[in-house]
């Protein structure tokens, strides 16, 4: 009988999303595929695996529930998800599990654990690994008995991290399994039509930004003529949206358009969203995205101030920011714009400033995410040099729902009281309420929008 692999999300009291080294509460109510799961369940499909998802997080599995699923189901492998944001709870959850079924055997990604694997395998012994890239077969090198060391995975007895070389590398991925998990539970809040799928073209980036754990990885992409044949693949199983979550979208031009054709020619029929850079989009390549469907461009602006940009060496100016803006509202893409408040140094009036610029942009969407020393950056280094934060500090949340430490000038409460006014003054603005009814295209996309709405609301007064 061949041996079986489980990718498991793990139950948590929130909406965690656990993903892609970066964990936080969902704002509102929003909910991707996690990717580093999806991207390992192609490995193992290929070698012709029995493979099983639970996403407890989407279906709302309680840890009974949740445990009821795995012991059906006999796993020899789980391949899993911990998150900074809810470590207490992932930790409570396998240390049971591991007792009841010791003989399985687990292999987790997750931000915390990028800085220091070796701590975490020492202090966890319900942990067997630390898979530190999940684009690759680290995992199926693991089942399948590897005894030299595994590039990706940190184990006891052999493996290491893996580390940037700031050279972009091409490699070749399976077609990740999305028929195994279960789409209609995801969401997006600029979706205007369902089920959604999530896509990865290249994997970390190659921008130095300090306050990112991506720079510090390997940058790689995918053949295009893969991500085509997953694209396919999607739409002939029924999904309508996509959320393409690299880092930068559209980092390597020929690549890109190649799949963008592709997009076209085929008349796949997708809406999707994406990140991408201002530096790095302009009005040809927007004209495009937009005729393969996208309807949402995410930007990381980040600060009002050009002196942060270069501090933490986001490498483009708010001019810039301007000009992207206004271009993709020319080519009718809608834009959000993500900032980050409470940066080591910066002043309440700063985070007023973010606020303000937010608006002058006239950005469609705003993501006011907390500043939060991530795992494994120099942005941690300086928060700790600057005592801001202990260096045992792992707990954190970058969305906000608690603040992790304080700039020097504003204190955690003041920050967290800063970020609600942001959101007040943001998306409750009269003229902002009439402008996102009028320009819902369908039901679908009002429904999201209350929805999305409902739970920003409720973040604001709880």
């Amino acid at each position: 009988m061949a041996e079986k692999v489980l990718f498991l999300n793990p139950p948590g009291a929130k909406i965690y999303i656990r993903d892609y080294y970066c964990s936080k509460v969902s704002k509102a109510y929003y909910l991707p595929q996690p990717v580093d799961l999806l991207m390992q369940t192609g490995f193992f499909a290929q070698k012709g695996y029995q493979l099983k998802v639970v996403d407890a997080i989407a279906e709302k599995l309680t840890v009974k529930a949740t445990n009821a699923q795995i012991k059906e189901f006999q796993p020899d492998l789980i391949i899993t998800l911990c998150g900074s944001v809810s470590f207490g709870e992932d930790e409570a959850f396998f240390q049971q599990l591991k007792n009841e079924i010791p003989q399985t055997k687990i292999l987790s990604s997750g931000d915390l654990f990028l800085e220091d694997p070796e701590y975490f395998l020492k202090c966890h012994p319900w942990l067997d690994g630390i898979i530190t890239d999940f684009f690759s077969d680290c995992g199926l090198k693991y089942l399948e008995g590897s005894t030299h060391f595994i590039n990706g995975l940190v184990t006891r007895e052999n493996g290491k991290p893996a580390t940037s070389n700031g050279k972009q590398k091409w490699i070749d991925i399976p077609r990740p399994s999305h028929e195994l998990f279960k789409n209609h539970l995801y969401r997006m809040p600029f979706a205007n039509q369902y089920p959604m799928a999530t896509v990865l073209t290249n994997y970390a980036c190659p921008y130095p930004c300090t306050f990112c754990i991506m720079s510090t990885l390997e940058f790689k992409s995918r053949e295009p003529n893969q991500v085509m044949e997953e694209l396919l693949f999607l739409k002939e199983n029924g999904i309508r949206y996509l959320y393409f979550s690299d880092q930068t979208f559209y980092l390597h031009r020929e690549a890109t358009e190649k799949i963008l054709d592709f997009m076209i020619e085929e008349e796949l029929g997708f809406s999707w969203v994406c990140f991408s850079r201002v530096d790095v989009l302009d009005e040809d390549k927007m004209r495009k995205m937009k005729a393969a469907g996208c309807n949402v461009i995410m930007f990381g602006v980040e600060w009002a101030e050009d002196e942060y940009c270069q501090k933490y060496k986001k490498q483009y100016t708010l001019a810039q920011v301007k000009n992207t803006f206004e271009l993709a509202k020319k080519v009718g893409i809608k834009r959000m714009g993500t900032f980050l408040i409470g940066v080591p140094g910066q002043s309440a009036q700063s985070i007023k400033n973010t606020v303000n610029f937010a608006i002058q942009i006239n950005a469609d969407y705003a993501s006011f995410n907390v500043a939060v020393p991530r795992a494994n950056t120099s942005f941690r280094s300086e928060a700790i040099e600057q005592g801001l934060i202990s260096p045992d500090e792992r707990v954190m949340d970058q969305s906000g729902s608690f603040i992790t430490m304080g700039t020097g000038l504003v204190s955690p409460e003041e920050i967290m009281s800063l970020k609600k006014e942001a959101y007040r003054r943001f998306y409750f603005r009269p003229t902002y309420l009439a402008k996102r009814l009028l320009e819902i295209e369908n039901y679908q996309e009002l429904k999201t929008h209350l929805r999305e709405g409902y739970h920003i609301l409720k973040s604001l007064i709880g």
